[in-house]
């Protein structure tokens, strides 16, 4: 079974996929594929508010160390000499388009987050006037998804 995930780093957001094999994980990031293998894993410890992990792992068959400390919606991930920060937040599928006409409890947007998916629904009937999220791609919490105006 694979796992798909989107990062943001920065302006980019990273689609990753991994699945296991005889060898360790393949990881496809952005159409690329590398062969991934475990060797140690320190932890996890806690610190205040993220979970903090060291890793020994090759890729395609180049030794590396990381230490990897997770929040509630990011990653930190230093690696030889440089800390890395991605955003994970939740990924979206929306549903809707600007100038549609909704009805209350239409289905429009979809979050993914840890494996769930949430349906998020139009609490009033109207025309959707903003669609600021972007489908496949992380948003942060509390950020306007959908606008919508209830007829005049």
């Amino acid at each position: 079974m694979s796992t798909e995930l989107h990062l943001r780093l920065g302006t980019r957001v990273l689609q990753i996929r991994l699945a296991p094999d005889d060898n360790g994980i393949a990881a496809t990031v952005d159409g690329d594929t590398h062969r991934v293998s475990a060797l140690a894993r320190s932890g996890p410890a806690s610190a205040p508010g993220a979970s903090v992990e060291e890793l020994a792992f090759e890729v395609d068959g180049r030794p590396h160390r990381a230490l990897v400390a997770r929040t509630r919606d990011r990653l930190l991930v230093a690696l030889a000499g440089r800390v890395y920060t991605f955003e994970t937040g939740e990924a979206v599928a929306v549903m809707v388009a600007v100038g549609d006409t909704v009805e209350a409890g239409q289905p429009v947007i979809v979050l993914e987050a840890m494996k769930m998916e949430t349906t998020l629904v139009a609490e009033v009937p109207g025309r959707v006037t903003a669609v600021e999220a972007v489908a496949g791609t992380t948003v942060d919490a509390g950020a306007l998804l959908v606008a919508i105006a209830p007829p005049a």
